[in-house]
């Protein structure tokens, strides 16, 4: 599996449910198999993330987080 990242999202500074909008653009725009990476600075990211990835069906790859930033990989499965 390709583990290059074919776009990115800085989502920082919006608020729920932006980022989560934000990703479901991006992702529509990369092939199947693609990963997209989403930064964002909302600490309710984490659990939206995931919901967002088992309702649509893609697979959150990775994530991490510093002081100020949540890191989410997705990669697109349909």
């Amino acid at each position: 599996m390709d583990t290059q990242v074919a776009t990115q999202v800085d989502a920082r500074g919006l608020v729920c449910p932006m980022p989560t909008i934000r990703l479901g653009q991006a992702i529509r725009k990369v092939e199947i198999g693609e990963l997209v990476e989403v930064w964002t600075d909302d600490p309710g990211s984490k659990e939206n993330m995931a919901a967002w990835c088992k309702n649509t069906g893609h697979e959150l790859v990775a994530n991490s987080a510093d002081e100020t930033t949540f890191k989410y990989t997705v990669r697109r499965k349909r």
